[in-house]
């Protein structure tokens, strides 16, 4: 790794400590688009916001409206939840062939 590529890595690891920057209520406006809730939650990859930064992580989803998602994902022994746009969610290809009780067996963690 080049120095380069070491200081922009610090640089993301830094920025992400300052928490993921999720949607605002006013954009999500629940009164015109209502929450829904699933479970088991749905794997995902999706792209999340920090200051200076995004990341593309594995999270799962169990609430979405019609246009934005919250995903749910592990950075270390932290938890993290927030809502972004449906757009910058795509489903997990490894667990896509799986049935249900492929998906729900064991831990309902985070990968």
């Amino acid at each position: 790794m080049s120095s380069e590529e070491f200081a922009a890595a610090l640089q993301a690891q830094y920025a992400r400590r300052a928490g993921p920057i999720g949607l605002t209520v006013e954009e999500l406006d629940f009164e015109h688009f209502p929450a829904k809730n699933g479970y088991p939650g749905i794997p995902v990859k999706a792209w999340i916001r920090f200051p200076n930064c995004a990341e593309l992580v594995d999270g799962e989803v169990f609430a979405w409206t019609a246009k934005a998602v919250e995903v749910t994902w592990k950075d270390g022994p932290v938890t993290y939840r927030t809502w972004v746009w449906s757009s910058a969610v795509t489903r997990r290809e490894e667990m896509i062939n799986r049935n249900l009780g492929e998906r729900t067996r064991g831990s309902n963690s985070i990968k």
